[in-house]
Order: C-alpha cells, then sequence, then structure tokens
C-alpha cells in the first residue's frame, strides 16, 4: 500500500453503525491520548494478576458509588467495557480496509476503531457486548495480514472527558496555586459572550480583517502541501506564488454580510443550570463537556440573535421552571429536559422542538406533557409569540439504527423561506444556511464562479433541499440534484415545483454511484459541480467519485471550516493513483464570504479546474490561448528579482527580493523556513568603506556589497538569499574534506573551454528581468560550478569557495540575476 493511501489525513475514529450517535455525555465520542493508554495498558495486566478478589470488589463498589465515572452508570451501554488492543498493524494501512478486514472478512462487528496516530502501528477495537470482545481475543491474535501478524489483548475503557479535566485542573492548582483562571472574574453572561461570539467586541471591520487574513493563511498552506504532495505541480505552485504574494490562486477580498445582528434564524439552546442562581436555564453552555463545563447562561444579551427569538427562549424557560421536571444532566444522565430548537423565517414563520430524555416516564405521561406544552404556547402565555408549528423530541441513549424524527404536534408541518425570490419548504431537521441574506451573496458567488450560461449544466452534490441548484436554475441548461436523506430529497423536489423549475433532476442515493452516470449523460455540455458539505467535509468516497468525473471540468466548493475541509482540498490534487483516479484539480480563484459575524466563523468557497498541462504551460510561458487571455490578463506581474539600492529597504515592497544574511541570522534560522511568512530583515551596514570595483568603475558598489578592506579581503561577511530558494540551498554549507581543491573562480574562468552543461537537464522555469544587458558575456547558458573537478565529486554536490562564488555574484547581480540563474542543484 502507498503511503498516500495511508496518510495521516485518513487516520481517523470510525464508528461502525449509526453515524448520528455523536454525543457529548456519552464514551462513544470520546477522544483517546494514545501514549498514555499504552502506558497504561502495558502495565495493567501484571496489576491486575496480583490482585485478589478482596480489593477487586472493594475498587468495583468505590467505582459504582462515582457519579462521574461513565462505565458504571447502572443500565447504560458504552462500548468502552468492551473494548480491546490490537497490535502488529503495517505501517501504512487505512482505516476503511481494517473495517472491511474486521465486519466483512472476520464477521467481528466492531462498534469503533480507534487508530493509535499516523504510523504507528496499534489501533483501539470498541465492540457492542462481552461475546463480540471474546470472540475478537481469538480470531485475531496471531492472525497474518498484510505480512503482518496480529497481537492482542483487552484494553481499559477510556476516562471521562469531565472526570479528566477536573484532574489536570486539580494538578495545575497543585503545581501552581498563585496562578488565577483568566475567566474567573467573568459574569455567567460574560463567559457565554466570550464562548459563543467572541468577535463582538470588536468593530466589524477589524472582524474582516482578521477572516480574510486567516482565509490568506489557509490558501497560502493548502499551495505548499499541494507542491509537496504533486510533484507535477511544484513549478506551477511556484509561479503563482511569485505573482500572488504567495497564495496558490487568485483570492478576492472577503465578502462582507449585509445583516451583522439579529441575522440567525436557526438555534439550539441548550436547558441546564445557572451556576449563579441554580435555577434551570434555557441558554448556551459556558463550555464544551470536554473543556469539563456543564453550566448554562442567559442569552437575552446577545448581539446575533433576533429579537423574536429571545422572547421564545425567555417564555420557554418559564414553562421549564414552573415543571417540576429537571434539566437533564450530562454528568449523572439524570433529568429530563434537554434542549430547544428554533426556527425562524422572513415569512414570519417560527418552528420550535423541544427536546426531553424520557427516562421512565409511561406513554400518559409524556402524552401529558406534550399537551401541556401545546396548551401553554397557543392558549396560555405563549400564545403571544405567534409560533406557527410545535414539534417534539424525546430519546435516551441511543442504538444503532434508531432515527429520531420529530413528532408533529400542532401548527404547520412546514416552515417557508424566500432566498432569491424563490420560495423554499423547510422541514425541522432539513439544512439552510442561519443567515439568510448573507446567503443570497453566497449563491450570487458560486454562480459567478461556476461561469454559468445556457449550454451549462450543474451537478449538485450533497444538494439538501435544493436552495442552490434551485437559486441557479435560471441561469444554466440542466440541474442535477444528488440526496443521500429520502426527506431532504423529497423537499428539493417539492421546491423546484413550487417554483415552476423543470430542468431540475433530483437523484436520492450515493453521490459517488450516481455521479459517473450523470455525467457521462452530459458530453455535449459544459458540466460544472457544486458541493455544500457539512462542517466535517465531504466522504473519502465522494472525493473519489469526483476524481472519476471526467467530464466535469469546473468545481465549486464550499466550505464552512477551510481548516478542517483542507483535507478533500488536497485529496481533489494529489498525483493519479490506483486509488485516485483521473486528472486531479488546481484551485483557480477563492472567495471568502462572511456569513457569521461576531465569530470566527466564514464560508470560503473555491473554484478548482481540471489540470491541463499544455494549457498552464502557455500561460506560463507568457502565450496563452485565446479562451485564457481573460484570466492571463488579470494575473499580477512578476515582482522584479533584485530591489533598486537607490531606495531605502522601509520603501521597497513586495516580494520575490534579497535580502541580506549574516552569520548570527545563519545560525539562528529556522530549518523550516517559510519565506513568503517572514518579514525581510532590515539591512545591515557594513563594518568597512566600500571601494570601486576595476569592472564597473562608472559608480560605487551599494553599502554592503563589494570587495572588503581587511586581514580577509575577498571574504564575504554576509551573503545574498533569495526569497524563492528553499532553507537547504541557500544555506548548505560546502564541502571541506581532506584532498578537496577550494576553487576561487573570477570573471576570466567564463571564458575558459569545458563548460559544458553536464548534468544540468531542469531548465530554468523562465528569464531574469534584466534593468539592461549584460556587458559582454552571457552568464545563463554556462553554469559557473560546472567544472571537471566538481562533476568528479563524488557526493554529488559542488565543492566551492563561498567566497569567490559570492563575489562575483554580488557584482553581476546589479544587471538583473538571480542566485539561481547560476547555478541549479
Amino acid at each position: 500500500m502507498s503511503k498516500e493511501t495511508a496518510s495521516k489525513d485518513e487516520m481517523e475514529v470510525i464508528e461502525i453503525g449509526d453515524e448520528e450517535e455523536e454525543e457529548e455525555e456519552e464514551l462513544e465520542t470520546m477522544e483517546h491520548d494514545g501514549k498514555e493508554d499504552e502506558n497504561e495498558d502495558d502495565s495493567a495486566p501484571n496489576e491486575e494478576k496480583n490482585e485478589d478478589k478482596t480489593d477487586g470488589n472493594e475498587q468495583n463498589e468505590e467505582a459504582s458509588k462515582d457519579p462521574l465515572n461513565p462505565t458504571k452508570r447502572d443500565g447504560e451501554f458504552t462500548s468502552e467495557n468492551f473494548k480491546i488492543e490490537l497490535r502488529g498493524l503495517p505501517r501504512y494501512f487505512s482505516v476503511a480496509q481494517l473495517k472491511k478486514l474486521l465486519n466483512e472478512t472476520l464477521q467481528l462487528k466492531a462498534h469503533k476503531i480507534i487508530p493509535a496516530g499516523p504510523y504507528k502501528n496499534w489501533a483501539y477495537i470498541n465492540f457492542r457486548d462481552e461475546k463480540s470482545k471474546q470472540k475478537a481475543l481469538v480470531i485475531l491474535d496471531e492472525y497474518q495480514w498484510k505480512k503482518c501478524t496480529f497481537q492482542v489483548s483487552p484494553a481499559s475503557p477510556a476516562e471521562d472527558p469531565l472526570v479528566k479535566h477536573m484532574k489536570k485542573e486539580e494538578v495545575k492548582a497543585k503545581k501552581k496555586p498563585e496562578t488565577a483562571d483568566p475567566d474567573s472574574g467573568l459574569s455567567i453572561a460574560e463567559k457565554v459572550t466570550k464562548s459563543v461570539t467572541p468577535y463582538a467586541h470588536l468593530p466589524y471591520e477589524e472582524q474582516l480583517k482578521m477572516k480574510q487574513k486567516e482565509a490568506l493563511h489557509v490558501m497560502r498552506k493548502f499551495g505548499t502541501e499541494l507542491a509537496r504532495i504533486n510533484p507535477e505541480l511544484v513549478d506551477w505552485v511556484h509561479w503563482q506564488k511569485l505573482r500572488r504574494q504567495g497564495q496558490v490562486c487568485e483570492v478576492d477580498e472577503i465578502v462582507p454580510s449585509p445583516v451583522t445582528h439579529g441575522y440567525r434564524n436557526k438555534c439550539e439552546f441548550t436547558i441546564g443550570i445557572n451556576p449563579e442562581n441554580n435555577l434551570p436555564t434555557v441558554g448556551f453552555r459556558v463550555a464544551s463537556y470536554k473543556e469539563g463545563s456543564i453550566h448554562v447562561g442567559p442569552v437575552d444579551h446577545l448581539c446575533h440573535l433576533p429579537y423574536q427569538m429571545k422572547k421564545i427562549v425567555l417564555e420557554f424557560e418559564k414553562f421549564v421552571r414552573d415543571s417540576e421536571l429537571a434539566p437533564y444532566s450530562p454528568v449523572s444522565h439524570e433529568g429530563v429536559w434537554r434542549q430547544l430548537n428554533v426556527r425562524t423565517t422572513r415569512n414570519k414563520d417560527i418552528l420550535i422542538v423541544p427536546v426531553i430524555h424520557p427516562q421512565e416516564m409511561s406513554r400518559e405521561e409524556l402524552d401529558a406533557l406534550k399537551k401541556k406544552i401545546v396548551e401553554y404556547f397557543t392558549e396560555g402565555p405563549g400564545q403571544v409569540l405567534g409560533i406557527t408549528s410545535i414539534f417534539f423530541k424525546s430519546y435516551g441513549q441511543k442504538e444503532p439504527g434508531d432515527e429520531d424524527e420529530s413528532e408533529h404536534l400542532w401548527g404547520e408541518e412546514h416552515i417557508y423561506e424566500t432566498i432569491l425570490d424563490k420560495r423554499f419548504r423547510v422541514s425541522p431537521e432539513a439544512f439552510l444556511q442561519v443567515n439568510t441574506t448573507g446567503a443570497e451573496l453566497l449563491y450570487d458567488k458560486i454562480g459567478e464562479l461556476a461561469e454559468l450560461d445556457g449550454t451549462s449544466a450543474i451537478l449538485d452534490i450533497c444538494c439538501g433541499t435544493g436552495t442552490i441548484g434551485i437559486s441557479l436554475a435560471e441561469r444554466c441548461l440542466k440541474v442535477y440534484g444528488i440526496e443521500l436523506v429520502e426527506k431532504a430529497a423529497d423537499d428539493a423536489r417539492f421546491n423546484a415545483e413550487e417554483n415552476g423549475l423543470e430542468n431540475i433532476v433530483v437523484f436520492t442515493g450515493k453521490a459517488e454511484e450516481n455521479m459517473p452516470v450523470l455525467v457521462q449523460n452530459c458530453t455535449k455540455v459544459n458540466v460544472v459541480g457544486i458541493v455544500d458539505p457539512p462542517r466535517a467535509g465531504l466522504n473519502g468516497n465522494v472525493v473519489f467519485g469526483l476524481r472519476k468525473c471526467d467530464n466535469m471540468k469546473h468545481l465549486v466548493y464550499v466550505s464552512c471550516d477551510p481548516t478542517v475541509a483542507s483535507k478533500n482540498f488536497i485529496n481533489l490534487g494529489r498525483p493519479q493513483s490506483k486509488q485516485y483516479k483521473g486528472e486531479f484539480f488546481i484551485p483557480l480563484r477563492a472567495i471568502p464570504v462572511d456569513l457569521f459575524p461576531h465569530t470566527p466563523h466564514y464560508e470560503l468557497v473555491i473554484l478548482f479546474e481540471r489540470w491541463e498541462e499544455r494549457k498552464w504551460r502557455r500561460i506560463m510561458e507568457g502565450n496563452p490561448l485565446p479562451r485564457d487571455q481573460e484570466y492571463f490578463q488579470r494575473i499580477p506581474q512578476r515582482p522584479k528579482a533584485g530591489r533598486d539600492f537607490s531606495q531605502s529597504v522601509a520603501e521597497t515592497p513586495g516580494y520575490g527580493e534579497w535580502k541580506t544574511v549574516t552569520a548570527d541570522t545563519r545560525r539562528q534560522a529556522n530549518p523550516r523556513f517559510q519565506p513568503y511568512q517572514q518579514p525581510r530583515p532590515p539591512f545591515n551596514q557594513p563594518k568597512y568603506e566600500m571601494g570601486y570595483d576595476e569592472d564597473y568603475d562608472e559608480e560605487p558598489f551599494a553599502p554592503g556589497y563589494g570587495h572588503r578592506d581587511g586581514p580577509n579581503q575577498g571574504f564575504a561577511q554576509g551573503f545574498s538569499q533569495n526569497y524563492n530558494h528553499g532553507f537547504e540551498e541557500d544555506f548548505d554549507e560546502p564541502i571541506n574534506r581532506p584532498g578537496a581543491a577550494r576553487q576561487s573562480f573570477g570573471r576570466a574562468d567564463f571564458d575558459r573551454p569545458g563548460y559544458e552543461r553536464r548534468g544540468y537537464d531542469r531548465p530554468l522555469l523562465e528569464r531574469p528581468l534584466l534593468d539592461r544587458p549584460l556587458l559582454d558575456r552571457p552568464l545563463l547558458d554556462r553554469p559557473l560550478l560546472n567544472t571537471p573537478s566538481y562533476d568528479r565529486s563524488p557526493y554529488g554536490r559542488p565543492s566551492y569557495d563561498r567566497s569567490g562564488y559570492n563575489r562575483f555574484f554580488d557584482q553581476d547581480r546589479k544587471q538583473g540575476f538571480r542566485k539561481d540563474d547560476y547555478y541549479q542543484y
């Protein structure tokens, strides 16, 4: 198996069964610290053998009394009690292959697979019962897979995140008792504000600058990673970065949100205890369960919530306090009230969904609670709120295959929203952008990047209720939507019919199975793919399917969390292999759109294009095809390689320039040097006065560049480093081995015979920009270091004198040459 297949991007926790089974209070979503578990499990068997039965019973009794120990909560399932440790795995393996081995080949019914991390040969496997666990211990022991032999052993349950956090806090308090929590002096409302809207204290212009900077960082990092994993794109990425200030593609200025206050149309409020008054409160958690917090604070002061939604929350809070039921506790798993979901629309529709834990309530008690909710908000004090739909959801501990469907209690079964003059039906669980006004700008930008016309066909992957495809349907010939959830696909079909659009077809099923068939039927049109996945990004199989659709030349990717979705960006640009079939994609343009004011989040829309080497080779050579002229005109000019010495360093902007590196900075340099992210250091004043050069006596050398007076004449105290070079090329030490001749090259050496281009098969990407032509001797076709002694070097690297090399190089640099024009590794 290749390294690319088993990259760290694929090392993730795989839960087998219901993918919706993700709750903070359950141990199914706990993260494991591999080193800690590894050390604990190595010593666990010996300790268990030495313990007698009496000690074990006493420990079990003490653990059962601990309400924070999730593995001892009576009557509740957790796969942590049936966990094994599997060692002896290959260094490179895919989690999907391991899952197939366990569940299909060996029929072990694994519940969860937790790899230890990239390039580690062990993992945790969880099961649903003791019988399955014991069966796995027998079958997997000494099992041969990919020329490796497995070793298995029982594993201890993972610690509850809340308990783990509390223990860490206790240790910190003992070590540094004087260090206080910076948030300890804040009220509960201030803590909620800091957690939910951390940018609320900043002007909106400052928020946009921070998000723009983050988007540039994501795209710059993406370009660096793209050049690393795909050797075919090294020159292209280098060429783009030289002209776009380190960016891999064109990145527009962030699009601000038209509305910055009260823009959210959906929220899920937690019901818990406010620590300031110890009363049930409907609001937001101060922090996550993993971070050690279960407290809930009010939301009436938050600026991103609409006024009508705040009134609903306060009224439902009164209803909860008047009831005899307590909020649900994720620690003790007691209580009833879980959360309240609220949706609002421009059409003044309001939908609420109270969520509870039934505990041991009978059917009659549940029906009575539902009746109280309906009467309170339709005939009682909540009638003035104007709620149009009431749903109800009740669930305890989730089991595989369980569907948490909302039960309709009263009012309309759907609410309706208007986007770009189109009417959309919205179900309680349907996905819709939380900022309706900002969503209209987002969809306009998607249409702009897709460059739709009357011959275009949109492939709306993971279409949901069809908002993107329906909004752009009038600009294209055909829209094909693919949705896995049946209810969402039904909403998309209804919305298309409701808006009188006949060029929309919605398919139900997996995207990777339907895409090839649809694209093959669109051979005579321009196929544009559009994906707007959840925060976690696309499934790996969907990315494989996108790569296989050769007729799809453009892809618009909409990401609400670019940092997480960068895994998809990289996989779209990987070179062709057995796993990644079809030509890869490259980014052309990116547009950040702010849909979440007062928070760090934003939407990033990226236009990808299928790679065409001939097209980009012509663009990079300055001779684009007629259809590429418009894009070529938008490409910025490359900055000059050298700077104007008549200007001061502070007045010389841009990238791709020279800087001086002294011996001190050379020793302190970071081996992982990123030139596009580092400011150019200030100019170092020379220690000696500069004279005139005999070959160029028209003007003196600029300070810091030329011959130096003193006992060590001719030796450069510093040397020049190009921004376009890597760290290893600029900071490599010359070879000083016994018997090696130290060579010093002068200008007369260029006329010496024997300077053929032996060993230089890699051509330069482009010619340097010259301020004026070289005086009499062209240097481009004659490498400085290509001598017989260099060719005979057993190390395969140059043996040269740093002083002579840089001395004559500094003289000619004034003519516009770069160091890499002289010499290529």
